[in-house]
């Protein structure tokens, strides 16, 4: 129980490590952006509709569980090891 709980929690840091880093660096550069009118040109005043890249929804599941089992067992790798010595 206890190593599933750490893998569990280090599955969870990694992930708001993530989350939390491209936030971080968005906002970075939303502050930092200058736009520059004349290189742009003229801009169109039409609208295009479209369709945008979405991940599927059980992207976050899987990779959550792949990281916990990862953790896990390196986490049983480390503990095998120093016990060995």
């Amino acid at each position: 129980m206890k190593l599933f709980l750490q893998s569990i929690a280090i599955s969870i840091g990694i992930h708001l490590l993530f989350f939390l880093g491209t936030y971080v660096a968005g906002i970075i550069r939303t502050m930092n952006y200058t736009p520059d009118f004349e290189a742009a040109g003229s801009f169109s005043s039409e609208v295009t509709f479209g369709t945008t890249y979405t991940s599927s929804p059980l992207l976050l599941p899987i990779t959550f569980i792949s990281v916990a089992v990862i953790a896990g067992a390196l986490i049983t790798l480390y503990r095998s090891k120093s016990t060995a010595y």
